[in-house]
């Protein structure tokens, strides 16, 4: 049984800038963090390491950013994450989120299978991940996952996705999604990367990274669905 390890963000839906404005309103009071935010290339990134990244943006500008970005304290972290899960909430409910195309035949016809099992596999939160696809009307499907809740690294998340499909009866995985830092966190975890290219990276610059399948989209269900379920190098 193979493990089909999605990722949410540009690979399964898109939210028109959700996430970025709950972030925004949960740094209210951090103009520097604010600020940097809008700077911020976002794909990719987990929850924990945006909110340590923003917040060390406020620190000591003579102190390099690494050891500004050490010196962020957990708790710190949680309480602007559990302010951006607010936000998200009432951002989701305003502006819901919406699947890319193809998805939602792909998942149907994946479920039907007897030798997959889906999983989420996602920089985001539990509960951003939770908000972000009962909105797109993609939450059902996923039973497990990994999740920016679990580490703070893509990789360890990628790890503990794995882990749990193992669990529940996986022989081999692959992680989809739709960025460079997919592709690397997935190989880091000994596992097989398909990316596809409905994000902002090419299918010529995600090939490049090292995915071991690259589409161009999952308009196209059925043929994504061959490749996914198919040999893989």
């Amino acid at each position: 049984m193979r493990a089909l390890l999605f990722d949410i963000d540009g690979t399964l839906t898109q939210g028109g800038g959700a996430g970025g404005r709950a972030l925004g309103q949960a740094l209210h009071t951090r103009k520097r963090a604010a600020e940097e935010l809008g700077k911020m290339r976002l794909d990719g990134m987990t929850d924990r390491s945006i909110a340590r990244a923003l917040l060390a943006a406020e620190g000591d500008q003579s102190i390099p950013l690494l050891e500004r970005m050490e010196a962020v304290e957990d708790a710190e972290i949680d309480s602007t994450l559990a302010r951006y899960l607010e936000a998200l909430k009432i951002g989701c409910e305003e502006r819901p989120y919406r699947p890319l195309p193809g998805i939602e035949r792909l998942l149907s016809a994946l479920q039907k299978r007897t030798d997959v099992i889906l999983g989420l596999c996602t920089g985001n939160l539990e509960r951003g991940a939770e908000l972000k696809l009962r909105s797109a009307g993609l939450w059902g499907p996923f039973k497990f996952g990994g999740y920016g809740s679990d580490a703070e690294q893509r990789a360890d998340i990628v790890r503990a996705a794995w882990q749990r499909a193992q669990k529940l009866g996986a022989k081999d995985g692959l992680v989809i999604g739709d960025t460079s830092r997919d592709i690397l966190a997935a190989h880091d975890a000994g596992l097989p990367a398909c990316a596809v290219a409905t994000g902002r990276f090419t299918v010529h610059e995600l090939a490049e990274h090292g995915a071991d399948i690259v589409l161009e989209s999952f308009a196209d269900a059925s043929a994504a669905e061959r490749l996914l379920v198919g040999p893989l190098r």
